[in-house]
């Protein structure tokens, strides 16, 4: 009886270290998740910092970077294990909203859908803040939900925010 004990501590002790050793082939270090995250955002960003976020529920990467031709800030969060792209945020810190209203609710739809094809739309609204206009898409596909804003003139997305479905 204490041999089939030991046997199976000895089986489960096994399994336990294998299991370990896989996973932790798969966890990504901070440089990767740069990389990684680079590839998301404009040639020529600027790396501003990447951030080890091992303690959050879900163990991540946030890495920031800033595009001066632009003047966009991007924040993308790389899980660290197995390195995908979790969440993506960009925000044009120029692009404004506007005065003009040009673009009909469909139209925003249409320029959602230019990158995301299969959106299913929850709202899309015209907001009014600090006298301009802008449009407010929020919106799920089967890999992701989103947010994206944009100026009602001219089609310039203003910010967006997509959460992607990786587990």
């Amino acid at each position: 009886m204490k041999r089939k004990f030991i046997a199976m501590l000895a089986a489960a002790l096994c399994t336990l270290a294998i299991t370990v050793t896989a996973l932790a082939a798969e966890l990504i270090n901070a440089e990767q998740a740069r990389s990684i995250a680079a590839q998301w955002v404009p040639a020529g960003s600027t790396h501003l910092v990447t951030k080890d976020e091992s303690f959050e529920f879900v163990p991540h990467y946030d890495v920031k970077f800033y595009d001066n031709k632009t003047n966009t800030a991007y924040e993308i969060e790389v899980l660290r294990n197995g390195g995908k792209v979790r969440e993506f945020k960009m925000e044009a810190q120029t692009a404004l909203g506007s005065h003009k209203i040009v673009l009909s609710v469909n139209d925003v739809q249409n320029l959602v859908r230019k990158e995301f094809p299969n959106a299913v739309f929850t709202k899309v609204e015209l907001d009014r803040g600090d006298g301009l206009y802008e449009y407010e898409a929020d919106f799920y596909t089967p890999e992701v939900r989103g947010e994206m804003k944009f100026n009602p003139e001219t089609g310039t997305v203003m910010e967006k925010e997509i959460k992607y479905t990786v587990f």
